[in-house]
Order: C-alpha cells, then structure tokens, then sequence
C-alpha cells in the first residue's frame, strides 16, 4: 500500500507543476490580464483529488503518524482557491491584472506549507 502512496505524491507533486507552469505560461501576458488556460484547472482537479486520496490512506500506510490539521487546511484552502478563480476566470476573454498572479501565489504558498510545515506528526 506504501507503493500506491508514493505514486499518488508523484501525482500530486505533477499536478503542482502544471499549475505553476501554466502561470508561468502566461507571464508575458501580466500586464494586460493573463488568460486562466486549462493546465491550471486540470492541474488543481488533479491536486485536490490526490491530496484527498494520500490523506485517506495515511492511516493505511502511516499507522503511527496523523496529519497536521493546520498545514492540511492551508493548502487545502488555497488549492480550492485557485480552483474557483481559474474556473471562476477561465472562459472569459478580458480578466483582470490579479487572476494568474495570484493562483501562482497560492500555488506557492501550498508548497511552502508543504515542505515547511509539518504534515505529518507522530501520534
């Protein structure tokens, strides 16, 4: 089962790539209000469903450790957050100037709280 864990961090840590790459896909546009393109929506989707998957499993895998509370809401919240302003701004042809910066941020912030913030805590 450790084997299934470790493909879905793969994944999760895949997802976080296409989200931040499809900011960085859009840089040139900053200035006049870059586009939301699909990578990432598909990119958070793919985020949230393998955060969901590996913290339900953690107690499969990781019997002795729990999930930090606090560090699994803050990128959860922000996760959702770039979910709903992509999904929010993605078909619209003018959006404004804080859409893709500010999902960029988020995504940063998610991985911040991931690599320094514990996720896991023994029990």
């Amino acid at each position: 089962m450790t084997i299934v864990s470790e493909i879905f961090l793969i994944l999760h840590l895949i997802a976080f790539a296409t989200i931040l790459g499809g900011v960085l896909a859009e840089t040139k546009n900053f200035k006049h209000g870059a586009k939301v393109n699909p990578g990432i929506l598909h990119g958070s989707w793919l985020s949230l469903l393998t955060g969901l998957v590996m913290a339900g499993l953690l107690p499969i895998t990781e019997p002795t450790q729990t999930i930090n509370p606090i560090a699994l809401s803050i990128k959860g919240l922000a996760l959702t957050a770039i979910f709903f302003i992509g999904y929010t701004y993605q078909k619209r042809e003018n959006t404004p100037k804080w859409v893709v910066p500010s999902i960029g941020a988020l995504a940063i912030i998610a991985l911040s709280t991931a690599v320094l913030g514990p996720i896991l805590v023994n029990k």
